[in-house]
């Protein structure tokens, strides 16, 4: 393996790929010399670090060309792009890179090649497609939005050709939120509503079909659809455990070394999404900056904009870098850049985080050291972004239903504290009678065991979630 001083050596001395000719060699020599990931059921390879779409990108100070740092994402073969409807400029700044990169569809030298190469991500806050009695906007109209800003004129044209690789519905944080994006699923073939989901309406641009009247043209302007969150796990369960049809293909997560410490997205939502087989992509891997100096508040302006490699006297960056993507299932993980250096790599954010990327993976026992390493010189309250850990939650009562000698036992995942759970001890009165491995509850259909109802006597039954290995009776 290559040491991290070598990796970021040998990305600062890649050339400088302009538009055309030589450039486009260079782009297409970065890109084959990375190592690559597969993002879950989508099929794609994308690279362990991808470009965030906030930092200088939405928020640009002085002296900062946010679409220079697209292009030098490409050129050093990122191909994992991240923005969104709400990042004010973020959309425009990639349009303007895609145009310096000649990546907009049906001009004479598009770059066919590398647009297949790139797997390019945008977000949604809406949760209806259509939404007559609120008058909203709703997300189909910031697809739209979307392509003619990326790949369009900005103002409403779409070209032919023009696609997004996802979109993704962002930042579930409630219940009621969720049932908002599945409204109308049950209905898609049948009586149209004045109120569709989100989910709903943006398959109909993923196939090409047009069941919920938004779609007469039968546009396939998506290829996969996602979803993001940042506080709650229990609220990310829930939308794939729902997800009856496998519609949703990949999942944005907060996921920093930070997360144990709060109500863990890596012991509760990846493993249900990585048993349903999604791409996961981790989020927030500085707590928006946090880590660095910058207030526990979502960023608003570019003072909030980090825009140093790492802090002195801070976690080093890479360490940072590599715990979350050495997390198991994890994909990918976005960071967003405040500042880059053509002339000098060791200042350059986007090659000190990407070459942190392609070191060695962080084992369990270094992850371990890190976090410590992390709540020794930032402390534990960092994540604003997510809820606080209630610690353990052990499944309800179980449901008891008898078949014939056997007595058939239903619940609900428990839910990790800041340990995974590893085993389901089924619980006669005081007595263990079984010890079953952890697996995620990937449907909303309970988890199940049969036993003989003779072995089920002498005290009620309860269902506890352990930290412990599963051992044999």
């Amino acid at each position: 393996m290559f040491s991290r001083r070598e990796i970021l050596k040998a990305l600062g001395a890649l050339p400088l790929a302009r538009s055309g000719g030589a450039g486009r060699y260079a782009v297409e020599a970065a890109a084959s010399a990375l190592s690559h990931r597969l993002l879950g059921r989508t099929g794609r390879w994308v690279t362990p670090l991808g470009l965030g779409g906030q930092a200088s990108l939405q928020w640009t100070g002085p002296n900062i060309d946010p679409a220079d740092i697209i292009v030098r994402a490409v050129e050093l073969g990122v191909n994992y792009l991240d923005t969104a409807n709400a990042y004010g400029p973020s959309q425009a700044n990639y349009g303007e890179a895609f145009r310096r990169l000649r990546l907009t569809p049906g001009e004479p030298d598009t770059n066919t090649t590398l647009r297949a190469r790139l797997f390019v991500a945008t977000k949604t806050g809406q949760r209806y497609a259509l939404d007559r009695p609120r008058n909203t906007t709703p997300a189909i109209d910031e697809l739209k939005r979307s392509l003619t800003v990326m790949f369009g004129d900005g103002r409403g044209y779409i070209p032919e050709g023009a696609y997004l690789d996802s979109i993704q519905i962002h930042n579930l944080t409630t219940l009621a939120q969720v049932d908002q994006i599945y409204e109308g699923m049950e209905v898609r073939e049948g009586r149209k509503s004045d109120r569709i989901g989100a989910l709903a309406g943006l398959i109909d641009f993923r196939d090409g079909t047009n069941y919920t009247g938004l779609n007469p043209e039968r546009r396939h302007w998506v290829r996969h659809i996602g979803i993001t969150g940042h506080q709650s796990s229990p609220v990310l369960m829930n939308a794939l455990q729902r997800d009856a049809g496998n519609q949703i293909d990949t999942m944005l997560v907060a996921l920093n070394a930070n997360d144990r410490k709060y109500s863990s997205h890596q012991h509760n939502a990846v493993p249900v999404a990585l048993a349903r087989g999604l791409g996961i992509i981790a989020m927030k891997v500085f707590a928006d900056g946090v880590f660095y100096g910058k207030a526990p508040v979502f960023s608003s302006n570019f003072g909030h904009v980090v825009l140093s490699v790492g802090k002195p006297g801070g976690v080093d960056s890479a360490d940072l870098i590599r715990y979350s993507i050495s997390l198991p299932g994890v994909a990918c993980a976005i960071a967003g850049i405040g500042r880059i250096d053509r002339d000098n790599a060791a200042n350059d954010q986007l090659i000190a985080n990407l070459s942190a990327a392609l070191a060695d993976v962080a084992g369990e026992v270094e992850r371990r050291g890190i976090e410590e390493d992390v709540a020794a010189r930032h402390g534990v309250n960092t994540n604003y972004f997510q809820t606080r850990s209630p610690g353990l939650t052990h499944p309800g009562e179980p449901l008891v239903e008898r078949d014939g000698d056997r007595l058939i036992l239903r619940w609900n995942t428990g839910l990790a504290g800041d340990h995974p759970i590893r085993s389901y001890k089924i619980y006669v009165g005081e007595r263990v009678v079984l010890s079953l491995p952890f697996r995620p509850q990937t449907t909303l259909e309970p988890l199940s065991v049969a036993l003989p109802a003779s072995e089920l006597s002498g005290g009620p039954l309860w269902v506890e979630a352990s930290g412990d290995l599963p051992r044999n009776r």
